[in-house]
């Protein structure tokens, strides 16, 4: 039996997501909207110069909205009672909410973006938010769903996360009918140590360098240490809000989640994110978001953050033109790493993954690639020998109920220096 999703973009139908009975998938733009003024792509992957998309490119895309943790998957369809096998089964569920400015409807179903009821919210005490986030632990480790009702959204990425709107009272709460989620609360789940803390100094210490970064804090919600993120993909507009557009990086090039790592499985690294750019319409953007990017690359390798593959990287699109989201998912391994196992960086830098190996000039090299000149060697110099002052600064800035003297920040603070190319 042929299904089809439709697809809207802050409440505009944008086309059709069609998967037939051997599982082949499709998307087609409707053509009103692709010959309308300022339409925004779904995907750069997707240009609204052809009609149609095959399943090599509409595949990437949709795996990318989906948690890349099987257990959460498997959570997810057990709540549903759908394969969690079928991309297009879990995103009939979940789809009202994902990254960007997409809402999946099927066939028949309303828009509830199209509306103007977007403050419809259901408020959530600590107690009741604490539950929440203990079984979204659970359903990542375990992949057995709880009844939780936190709404029908979807969260990338590995960690366990949920996604809530806050209210302008500064109250937590599931958003109803067309109310988008507004902030992402991702519980500290053991696995790292205060991994809360680390995260939000290691954004903190790249936004001091200069670089455009999500806005975060830290919580304490009902006895758990929360890392909280607000959305940069929504926005209020006189009291009414908004969807913005946005893609990761695998996504943008059709590259499935399980390959996104260029060091363990050959996905995206320096030369086809380039090859990306430089295919941008606009100069400008060619231009804003290859400097963008090459200078978080950088912070990214010198700040010894081994996790920073193309999934956490995106881009904001608008109409035609292009830019590089605020950063996110930036975490430093150093107060983990013990001084003697190798590190490697989840790109390779001219061919070399271990940072002990990969130097500077290599660095200010892989900048040339987005036609920085010399202005690589500017950023890899201030980057690394600013690297120590942003993390004092950061760490000297973390709110206060946090132990400012904690043994992670001590720890962090005396295996930064260590790292290969941090010059203090």
């Amino acid at each position: 039996m042929v299904s089809n999703l439709v697809i809207y973009l802050d409440g505009r139908r944008a086309g059709v997501a069609t998967q037939s009975n051997t599982g082949n998938l499709t998307f087609c733009y409707d053509e009103s909207y692709r010959r309308s003024p300022n339409a925004t792509p779904l995907s750069l992957a997707m240009p609204l110069a052809a009609a149609e998309h095959k399943k090599r490119v509409v595949l990437p895309y949709l795996q990318g909205l989906l948690p890349d943790s099987d257990d959460a998957l498997r959570a997810i369809a057990q709540r549903y009672s759908v394969s969690r096998r079928s991309v297009f089964a879990l995103l009939t569920q979940v789809g009202s909410d994902v990254a960007g400015a997409v809402e999946m409807r099927l066939e028949g179903e309303k828009s509830s973006d199209a509306s103007h009821t977007r403050s419809n919210v259901r408020i959530v005490d600590d107690a009741e938010l604490g539950r929440m986030l203990r079984h979204v632990v659970l359903e990542y480790a375990e992949g057995v769903a709880y009844d939780d009702q936190v709404g029908h959204f979807s969260l990338a990425g590995a960690q366990p996360k949920i996604a809530l709107h806050r209210t302008s009272e500064g109250q937590w709460a599931v958003p109803l009918d067309a109310t988008p989620t507004t902030h992402i609360l991702k519980p500290v789940s053991g696995r790292m140590r205060r991994i809360d803390v680390v995260e939000q100094v290691t954004m903190d210490a790249a936004r001091y360098l200069g670089n455009r970064v999500a806005p975060s804090r830290l919580h304490t919600i009902d006895g758990l240490d929360v890392f909280v993120t607000q959305r940069y993909d929504r926005k209020s507009v006189d009291g009414l809000w908004h969807r913005v557009h946005q893609e990761d990086l695998c996504q943008s090039l059709s590259v499935s989640p399980a390959k996104k790592y260029q060091r363990l499985e050959g996905g995206p690294g320096i030369a086809s994110i380039a090859g990306l750019v430089k295919s941008l319409p606009f100069e400008r953007d060619r231009r804003d978001v290859g400097r963008s990017f090459y200078q978080a690359f950088v912070f990214n390798v010198v700040a010894g953050c081994t996790d920073a593959h193309a999934k956490n990287y995106s881009v904001m699109l608008e109409g035609s033109n292009v830019s590089l989201a605020p950063l996110y998912d930036l975490i430093t391994y150093a107060p983990y790493w013990d001084g003697e196992t190798p590190l490697s960086s989840a790109m390779s830098v001219d061919g070399e993954y271990s940072l002990s190996k990969i130097t500077a000039a290599q660095l200010i090299e892989a900048g040339h690639r987005f036609g920085l000149g010399d202005e690589s060697a500017d950023i890899v110099d201030r980057t690394r020998s600013a690297m120590v002052p942003a993390f004092e600064f950061a760490v000297e800035n973390l709110p206060d109920h946090i132990t400012k003297s904690s043994e992670v920040t001590e720890d962090l603070m005396r295996m930064l220096p260590q790292l290969p190319l941090v010059l203090s």
